[in-house]
């Protein structure tokens, strides 16, 4: 999983779904809860998230859980595993969960939901199944689904604000026909959405979803890009740092 840190804690998941809180000085596992183990694995990853007061994390079963960090005590856990069939077996599928001013936003194969993160209980259940881990803004979270639409998200009245097809859009821009792009990631920078595709180009959207330019970039991708002081690393094809400013 990913890792997080809280005052002198660093928290992380294993492979079997156990949750692991180490001393962050001296590596001392402190606590370890275990939750549902699945036997077969697949790429996606448990992930964590934190508040003041909680700890989130989505295994791979697919089971959301609250865990309070004062006392390690489970406060609520829910599945969003769709499955029909629900056992060990099932190959849960999703991005990693975001939480924001008391909601938690986590994705499956199927949906995308917006959960309470006071009690567990589900706000909103989207037929969207995303691609990528969804970008907030104030109270509007914006993702890409698994067919290519660019979705903005209102996290108050539960509405969608727009749906564009990212094919589309780009043919327009460039005056092309139209052609299925991959989406490799999305991201936040100067207030501009960025699409990096596959064919190492990137497009740059405004947050209503209009293309601005599109660049390419030096390198093909292979890592999630970060921002760091105004400028954007990654990892290429050849394990190389990319910088670009």
């Amino acid at each position: 999983s990913n890792l997080k840190i809280i005052n002198n804690k660093l928290i992380s998941m294993n492979q079997n779904n156990e949750l692991i809180i180490f001393d962050k000085f001296n590596g001392d596992v402190l606590n370890l809860i275990p939750t549902e183990e699945v036997i077969l694995k697949n790429e996606f990853l448990s992930n964590i998230s934190l508040d003041d007061k909680n700890i989130y994390f989505l295994n791979t079963f697919g089971s959301l859980y609250a865990i309070s960090n004062e006392n390690m005590q489970i406060k609520w856990f829910i599945n969003l595993n769709q499955s029909q069939d629900s056992n060990s077996n099932d190959l849960f599928d999703g991005t990693e969960i975001i939480y924001h001013d008391e909601k938690i936003i986590a994705s499956s194969r199927k949906f995308m939901y917006v959960v309470n993160a006071l009690d567990g209980k589900i706000i909103y259940k989207l037929n969207i199944s995303s691609l990528t881990k969804p970008i907030i803004i104030n109270n509007y979270f914006f993702t890409v689904t698994t067919n290519n639409l660019l979705i903005s998200f209102d996290l108050e009245n539960g509405k969608i604000i727009y749906s564009y097809d990212i094919n589309q859009l780009i043919s327009e821009y460039l005056n092309i026909k139209k052609n299925k792009v991959v989406l490799k990631f999305l991201m936040l920078a100067n207030n501009k959405l960025l699409i990096f595709l596959e064919n190492s180009f990137v497009v740059h959207l405004n947050l209503n979803g209009e293309i601005k330019k599109i660049d390419r970039l030096p390198d093909k991708i292979l890592s999630n890009p970060i921002i760091v002081n105004g400028s954007i690393f990654f990892i290429n094809k050849k394990n190389k740092i990319v910088k670009l400013d």
